[in-house]
């Protein structure tokens, strides 16, 4: 993009103002807080050589992980340098939301979708995790513009090239995460329906993305009919992640404690859930103005904002798969919508029909708006509520416990939580993960924990993402509990220390 014109140079300004506050708040608690779980186990699979990088999870494409392996190489294993790595494309796709809203609305609109990307807490979040989603947002943006880009194009040349680009860009985003199948559903589908001259050329590319990915399809599909994950609260994910997409995660609680406490959560936050109920209802006759205006360009933005995750949701009636963090790259969709029906506001106003009190209630829903996502970057940046999950603190904690010499070991229940204590301890003390199948023989077997803990002094139990008191009350059976913290944050870490029993 080169800028010759005074206006141009403004356009750049305003650019550059915004990709700089989007970076600041990206970078301003990157290493803040301790690395959660999934983070720990992005490490734990970029450390190891090529071969086992590409091998490593296979419920997941390799792309990020390998990515991850040279970027651990080059700058380190800290919490900064693995998080810092989903900066880079989440810095990227703010540009990107601004030159795709330009590209199919007005600049206008564009600033506002660029900035929205910028101060999202649900974006931020992203940027600030070591892990796939950051990048998988990125990609299938540019790969939705390379989309439009091709069903727009009046040259042969130029369409076979945005065809190609999306067919490449469609295989990366596979290879970054497995949603990406709903998000190249939800253009086909819209291809299908309104633009059918075309079917035949974007369904090649999407078959040609898919051909490129085949090495991965085939465990893909025996993942899913294994089950996927475990099928919880089902019905109240689509509102939340609706909810998560427009004001992020910190607004309102949303962690395992507030869901498992629905109506209290509901009490304590029904200021908020009215004002956010309040400003969107206000909002929608604009955003029909709006549709009315835009037409073809405002459905194909709706299609990405909406298609993909209700596929999702569907599919996860069988096999579930739905998540809100899948599905983040809907969330950009969804605020070019809302920035579009917001600058309606404004072109309404502009007219000598228009009616005053409309308009001052769009404007008031606008300013409540923004006033809720100022709250959610507070909470984000300020709130200890909403922070992530404190491995280090634990592990801080626990390697205190153990006095020189002691001959103590740490049980791990489950057994994947090893990584997490390798990755912050400075003692390294003997350990017992606990596998299912181990947990499953506790229950029956009077021996299996005296004979795995003979010898010892103390016993640590570690316990974090399992609610079952089985290895629990084993550890209670034979030992004496001397003491227990909680570091109740996200998905709260239990720690108890228990002595052979004396009786």
């Amino acid at each position: 993009m080169t800028f010759h014109t005074t206006n141009d140079k403004k356009v750049l300004l305003r650019l550059v103002v915004i990709l700089m506050a989007a970076l600041f708040l990206r970078l301003l608690m990157l290493g803040r807080e301790s690395l959660w779980l999934d983070e720990i186990a992005s490490w734990m699979f970029a450390s190891k050589d090529l071969q086992h990088v590409l091998r490593s999870e296979p419920t997941n494409p390799p792309l990020y992980y390998l990515l991850l392996h040279f970027w651990v190489d080059w700058f380190g294993a800290s919490e900064s340098a693995i998080r810092s790595l989903s900066v880079v494309p989440s810095l990227f796709s703010v540009w990107l939301i601004y030159h795709f809203a330009e590209r199919l609305f007005t600049r206008g609109i564009a600033y506002l979708a660029a900035v929205y990307q910028a101060v999202s807490t649900f974006q931020i979040y992203y940027a600030q995790e070591g892990r796939c989603f950051s990048l998988l947002v990125s990609i299938l943006l540019l790969a939705t513009l390379s989309l439009w880009n091709a069903l727009q194009s009046d040259s042969p040349h130029r369409r076979y090239l945005y065809y190609g680009a999306y067919a490449f860009l469609g295989a990366l985003a596979l290879y970054t995460h497995f949603i990406s199948i709903f998000f190249l559903a939800g253009h086909g589908l819209y291809v299908l329906f309104r633009r059918p001259k075309q079917v035949l050329a974007v369904g090649t590319s999407i078959a040609a993305s898919l051909l490129l990915f085949s090495p991965w399809l085939v465990t893909m599909l025996g993942v899913a009919s294994g089950g996927g994950q475990v099928r919880r609260y089902l019905l109240l994910k689509l509102p939340q992640a609706y909810f998560s997409f427009l004001f992020g995660d910190s607004l309102i609680p949303l962690d395992e404690d507030a869901v498992q406490h629905i109506p209290q959560t509901l009490e304590e936050n029904w200021w908020i859930l009215a004002a956010s109920l309040l400003s969107i209802t206000a909002l929608v006759p604009f955003w029909r103005l709006a549709w009315k205006r835009w037409g073809d360009r405002m459905l194909f933005v709706f299609t990405m904002a909406l298609i993909p995750v209700l596929l999702a949701f569907l599919v996860s009636f069988k096999v579930m798969l739905f998540d809100e963090r899948y599905l983040i790259p809907a969330s950009p969709f969804l605020y070019v919508v809302v920035s579009a029906t917001v600058w309606e506001i404004r072109l309404v106003a502009g007219t000598k029909e228009a009616s005053r009190t409309a308009v001052n209630v769009g404007w008031s829903a606008g300013v409540i708006y923004c006033l809720l996502l100022a709250l959610s970057l507070y909470h984000y940046f300020f709130n200890p509520r909403f922070g992530k999950e404190q491995w280090r603190e634990a592990d801080t904690y626990i390697d205190s416990l153990v006095l020189p010499g002691e001959n103590a070991m740490i049980v791990f229940d489950p057994d994947y939580l090893l990584p997490c204590y390798r990755y912050y301890t400075t003692r390294n003390l003997p350990s017992w993960q606990v596998t299912p199948q181990i947990e499953t023989k506790l229950e029956t077997s009077g021996t299996l924990l005296d004979e795995r803990t003979r010898g010892f002094q103390r016993i640590l139990l570690v316990r974090s993402h399992d609610d079952q008191d089985t290895v629990l009350n084993a550890v209670r059976r034979n030992f004496s509990q001397e003491s227990y913290r909680k570091f109740d944050r996200a998905n709260p870490i239990e720690v108890y220390s228990f002595r052979p029993s004396t009786k």
